[in-house]
């Protein structure tokens, strides 16, 4: 017998390549792990703002008639929900009752990092369909650990950790011995104020004023007015000389830039920062993360010296040059490489989902 599985994801078809993000990234990646896997998938795209809020509002409407269409055509076929909680719990509390109606069984994904932070700012109707959706769904997969923590404790219920991964094909022999001088800093991702990558920029700056021998390469699309500040910051530090934007480039390229990278610096202030594709990537390369406590950062990083408190460039500078004069470098290298190794592949991520989703067609 065929296994069918519907799928309920933002996979960003129909939306140009600067609106997409971390989500549609992720959803790729498991859709992938299912065809891998040799499930059919019935894919239903998950409404984006992209289209205008006209059609993102149509969307919405629609969605809960072509689910319903999809469980008719599909009798046997689970239902995986990619969520996003917040302002649409409602709709997605609705998707999953419509689904438990019919009798088909529910896969929640809940992704971003707000899920904890919005239940305890939210109100008692809030609480409730965030409860529901975490306790009913047969099947609950959890981005960060954070969150199997806070939903066992919370209300007993033992959820599966699936994190975000690197695909094993990217996986390469960490290369310990690069070139240590200069010390090469790299940010990749959106290059946007929540991102604090003016930290990242006044960080480059006090270890040049340090009188070390740095470099910082920034890659990702920008607003011309975010540079423009940017610019403003780096003329501020003095730092004309050793910041390189590189504006928005394929994954070979920045690739090739983290496997020559010792630092990434990651002081995101991202409300809803998730698992960030870009840390663990970095951590692949062997590059050693200086991150934020934003999102699941932590947890990533697994070590509480590679994770700072605040939002201060001199106290990540400060950690650099720790690093670098305790000659901790290559344990940090060796310790983040073989960490996203044993936790943050697709081999490894992939057994887990698959795991958990056999056991529902089992039960079929």
């Amino acid at each position: 017998m065929t296994k069918e599985l519907i799928f309920y994801a933002p996979l960003g078809r129909g939306i140009p390549a600067s609106r997409r993000g971390g989500a549609e990234s992720g959803c790729k990646k498991t859709l992938q792990i299912y065809t891998d896997a040799g499930i059919k998938l019935i894919i239903v795209d998950k409404p984006a703002k992209a289209a205008g809020k006209a059609g993102y509002a149509l969307g919405m409407l629609k969605a809960p008639f072509v689910i319903i269409g999809k469980l008719i055509k599909h009798p046997n076929a689970p239902v995986h929900i990619v969520g996003f909680y917040r302002n649409i719990v409602a709709h997605e509390y609705l998707l999953m009752q419509i689904c438990r109606c019919f009798g088909h069984k529910v896969i929640y994904e809940p992704r971003n990092g707000s899920l904890v932070s919005s239940y305890k700012k939210g109100c008692e109707l809030y609480k409730f369909l965030v409860k529901n959706l975490v306790t009913k769904p047969d099947v609950v997969l959890c981005q960060g650990q954070e969150y199997v923590e806070f939903i066992k404790e919370k209300w007993g219920s033992v959820r599966t950790y699936y994190p975000n991964f690197i695909p094993d094909n990217f996986v390469k022999p960490n290369k310990l011995n690069r070139e240590r001088m200069p010390l090469r800093l790299i940010y990749f991702g959106r290059v946007a104020p929540s991102k604090r990558i003016d930290i990242i920029v006044e960080t480059a700056g006090k270890l040049k004023q340090h009188g070390w021998n740095v470099v910082l390469d920034i890659i990702g699309g920008y607003t011309e007015d975010y540079y423009q500040y940017l610019q403003g910051v780096i003329n501020q530090s003095n730092i004309q000389d050793i910041v390189t934007f590189h504006g928005r480039k394929d994954f070979s390229f920045i690739a090739e830039k983290l496997r020559v990278a010792h630092y990434f610096i990651f002081p995101s202030q991202e409300e809803q920062e998730g698992h960030s594709n870009s840390l663990t990537e970095a951590m692949g390369c062997g590059v050693v993360p200086i991150a934020s406590k934003a999102g699941f950062n932590a947890s990533i990083c697994g070590d509480k010296n590679l994770v700072i408190d605040g939002f201060d460039a001199k106290t990540y500078a400060e950690k650099i040059i720790e690093i670098e004069e305790n000659g901790e470098w290559k344990m940090f290298s060796d310790y983040a490489y073989n960490r996203t190794l044993q936790n943050y592949t697709q081999r490894v991520v992939g057994n887990v989902l698959i795991d958990a989703i056999e056991r529902l067609f089992k039960s079929i």
